[in-house]
């Protein structure tokens, strides 16, 4: 059991290390991905509203 725990935490680890390096070193692709996201949710949103308006 405590081989199979710490084969996890080597993955995890590793893991949680290469996708930080990625986060960082795309940086700019996620701050567009972030505000796309923010963009449709607003858009959404309007379209919500005017709907609940409507009714």
């Amino acid at each position: 059991m405590k081989l199979n725990n710490l084969f996890l935490f080597l993955v995890g680890a590793a893991l949680l290390v290469s996708g930080i390096s990625l986060v960082l070193s795309w940086w700019p692709e996620v701050v567009l991905l972030f505000k796309g996201v923010i963009g449709m949710a607003l858009a959404l949103a309007g379209l919500l509203a005017l709907y609940l308006i409507r009714d």
